[in-house]
C-alpha cells in the first residue's frame, strides 16, 4: 500500500487535516494554560456566558453542549485525517467518508449558531463580536475542508467501484 498510489488531493488533505487536529489541541492547551485575561477573543466559555440572555437556556448547558461539540469535531477532524493517511485501506476511507458526511452537519450547526450569535451584535460587545466572526470563519473553513473531502473521497470510492463492476 504504497503512499505513492494516493491522489495528490487525498495527500495535501491528509497534512491539512493532521495540521488542523494539532492546532486545535494546541489551541485548546493553550487556552487553558494562559491567565484569562489574555486571548478574550478565543475564549467561547466566555462569550457563551455573556450572550446567555440572548440563547434562552442556562449557560451550564450552553456549556455542555459547546463542549460535546468540540470534542465530537475533534473525533471526526481525527478519524479524517487517519482516513485520509491509511487512504488505501478500504474501512478507512469509508470512516473517513462517514466522518466527513457527519462533519458537514455539524460544521453547519456551528455557522448557524455562531450567524444567530452576530444578529444580537448591536447588542454585544466588540470582543464577542470578534469572537463569533473568528469562530464563523473557522466553522466556515472546517465546512468548506469537509466539503472537499467528502467530494475526495466520493469520487474516489465511485472510481474504484466502477473499475471492478467493469
Amino acid at each position: 500500500m504504497a503512499d505513492s498510489k494516493k491522489p495528490l488531493t487525498v495527500k495535501i488533505l491528509q497534512w491539512i487535516y493532521l495540521l488542523v487536529f494539532i492546532f486545535v489541541v494546541g489551541a485548546i492547551i493553550v487556552l487553558h494554560n494562559v491567565p484569562n485575561e489574555m486571548l478574550v477573543t478565543l475564549r467561547v466559555p466566555r462569550f457563551l456566558r455573556e450572550i446567555d440572555p440572548f440563547l434562552g437556556y442556562a449557560w451550564p448547558s450552553s456549556l455542555l453542549v459547546y463542549q460535546v461539540t468540540l470534542l465530537f469535531s475533534l473525533f471526526l477532524i481525527l478519524v479524517d485525517s487517519l482516513g485520509l493517511f491509511f487512504y488505501q485501506a478500504r474501512l478507512w476511507r469509508i470512516f473517513s467518508d462517514l466522518s466527513s458526511f457527519l462533519g458537514l452537519f455539524v460544521a453547519w450547526t456551528i455557522i448557524l449558531f455562531f450567524v444567530f450569535s452576530l444578529t444580537f451584535s448591536n447588542v454585544l460587545k466588540d470582543d464577542n463580536i470578534q469572537t463569533a466572526m473568528i469562530f464563523l470563519a473557522l466553522s466556515l473553513f472546517l465546512f468548506i475542508l469537509d466539503l472537499v473531502t467528502f467530494a475526495v473521497d466520493e469520487q474516489s470510492l465511485g472510481r474504484r467501484l466502477f473499475k471492478k463492476s467493469t
